[in-house]
């Protein structure tokens, strides 16, 4: 489902103040990243994400905002698999192609010894 730039703003502000964990990942034409992290920082212009030992600032001017629930999957394996692990999600398609995807973890599904601290 399309989201506007103000429904994604109402969710990194949340992300930010309340720091759950998220599921994050990166495609770019060279990378795939895979991580746990938080949003660090948010701004109008900026999208800051890190864990315990990365951080990375996305540019989110141009950028075209997806909104995902696990609980509207029609395939009923997937669909119990994906609200077993996540809360829902959030997909940003960059202006040069590159995707990233970030998915707010259920607290009970997060991998043991990885934490947002």
């Amino acid at each position: 489902m399309i989201a506007t730039p103000d429904d994604a703003r109402l969710f990194f502000d949340r992300w930010k103040e309340d720091r759950p964990p998220l599921k994050v990942r990166m495609w770019a034409s060279s990378l795939f990243f895979d991580a746990i992290g938080t949003v660090t920082d948010f701004t109008s212009e900026t999208l800051e994400l890190g864990g315990p030992s990365w951080k990375f600032t996305i540019p989110i001017e141009g950028v075209t905002f997806s909104f995902s629930d696990p609980r509207e999957i029609p395939v009923t394996s997937v669909r119990e698999s994906e609200t077993a692990q996540y809360e829902f999600g959030i997909a940003l398609q960059l202006p040069n192609g590159d995707q990233l995807v970030i998915m707010e973890l259920k607290a009970s599904s997060q991998p043991a010894g990885e934490s947002d601290d």
